[in-house]
């Protein structure tokens, strides 16, 4: 039988007391940490109306706004090439409001005073620096994990060794849409358990006793070890789920940060 995974929730204030909270998601001894309040809720009310108005000009049926690398491992070119045109749509999505990505750079700086935070770059070439993920009413996200080492070995992040992914809750779906998140990490011996288009079957996490099922609310910002298998509960009501979600990785003794989508 599965047992509950607890998870770490804190307040902005107390991480100067906590910096080694980040160790405890690194080591898999909790799932997720959860800093509650980080994003101004009203900020959080008028970027979904922009991005429903982005939305409306464009397709309807949109999943995400931004580049997520996993989209693009073979065609590195392509990458580039929208992580410049998308950099202008997530500013005007941001415009006149703090930028959510910088604030959470910001408090990356807190927890490694000694490295210093930026975007990831690349022969001149900076990464895409954020993607709005959109679930709708019955929209869900198969069990997965995501590592680039594994996956897009020729990109250069790929080099680096302790891999987490943020989460900013910026609106949250009425019904569903919980992530899942299973103490069971990923293994090269688990590909046999791959789905052709995303994921992974439930087998994969067969010999997992632990998990956490979190749905933190509008304006707080999650970080997780993303090799830890995890999923999202199919939406509903007519609320869409939006979030932000940006990737960092460093090494023990590297003397910086760097973040990508």
């Amino acid at each position: 039988m599965l047992q509950r995974w607890t998870p770490i929730t804190v307040n902005r204030t107390e991480i100067q007391k906590n910096k080694n909270l980040l160790n405890k998601i690194i080591d898999g001894r909790f799932p997720v940490l959860i800093i509650k309040n980080f994003y101004d809720v009203d900020s959080c009310k008028i970027i979904a109306q922009r991005i429903d108005s982005n939305i409306e000009n464009q397709d309807p049926k949109t999943k995400k706004i931004g580049v997520s690398l996993v989209s693009y491992i073979n065609r590195k070119t392509d990458y580039f090439l929208q992580a410049e045109i998308f950099r202008k749509t997530l500013r005007e999505i941001f415009f006149g409001l703090e930028d959510p990505r910088k604030k959470i750079h910001d408090i990356l700086g807190e927890f490694f005073s000694n490295k210093e935070i930026k975007i990831a770059e690349e022969n001149g070439k900076k990464y895409a620096c954020g993607v709005i993920r959109l679930h709708r009413w019955g929209d869900s996200a198969s069990l997965h994990r995501d590592n680039v080492q594994f996956e897009a070995k020729n990109f250069d992040v790929s080099k680096l060794s302790i891999q987490l992914s943020t989460v900013l809750y910026i609106q949250q779906s009425e019904k569903g849409g919980e992530l899942v998140l299973y103490k069971k990490s990923w293994k090269k011996s688990d590909e046999k358990f791959r789905n052709i288009e995303f994921g992974y079957t439930q087998d994969v996490i067969n010999n997992s006793i632990q998990f956490a099922k979190i749905k933190p609310n509008q304006g707080d910002l999650i970080i997780i070890n993303p090799i830890y298998y995890h999923e999202i509960l199919p939406v509903k009501g007519k609320k869409t789920r939006m979030t932000l979600g940006l990737f960092l990785a460093f090494s023990n003794y590297g003397k910086k940060i760097v973040t990508w989508s």
